[in-house]
């Protein structure tokens, strides 16, 4: 037996730039996205005191922090080999195939992904929830689904034991 917990609220989204790198020297233009964000959480069973797994209001408010992170942001990925990072008092210096930006500091954040695609973003959403939530709930899987537009998006499924 198990249950799986669907959260994909209106609140969970985010706007944000980017730009996603195909190679050395091939990559996007910087654009914008409006990113939609689903939590599927899979739990092996529910408490046979009071019939639940988890307090949606445990874990709700996690997600929705998240998603608040990545909004209105400029994203860059941190670990990417095509890429240099800089930065001074108030700018963040990229560089990525002899283009330059120059970005103010506080509309940035630097994510420890290798690219700023779907695929990454569902990763980097999942681990950061298994950081966030409380322990010993009974969790057994998280997946998490990024879409950048309706109907097109990208599911990140870790298993895990608590």
């Amino acid at each position: 037996m198990s249950f799986i917990f669907r959260l994909k609220k209106e609140t969970f989204k985010f706007s944000c730039t980017h730009f996603t790198i195909f190679g050395a020297t091939e990559g996007e233009r910087m654009h914008g996205h409006n990113y939609h964000v689903q939590f599927d959480l899979h739990f092996e069973d529910i408490s046979k005191t009071d019939g639940l797994a988890v307090d949606f209001n445990l874990i709700k408010p996690i997600m929705k922090q998240l998603c608040d992170e990545l909004d209105e942001h400029i994203l860059i990925a941190k670990d990417s080999p095509f890429t240099e990072i800089g930065e001074d008092e108030k700018q963040i210096h990229l560089t990525f195939n002899n283009k330059f930006y120059s970005l103010p500091k506080e509309d940035v954040q630097i994510l420890p992904v290798l690219n700023i695609s779907s695929e990454e973003l569902a990763r980097y959403m999942a681990k950061q929830f298994l950081l966030k939530c409380p322990t010993g709930i009974g969790l057994q899987r998280v997946e998490t689904t990024i879409e950048e537009t309706r109907g097109q998006g990208v599911t990140y499924s870790t298993d895990l034991k608590e």
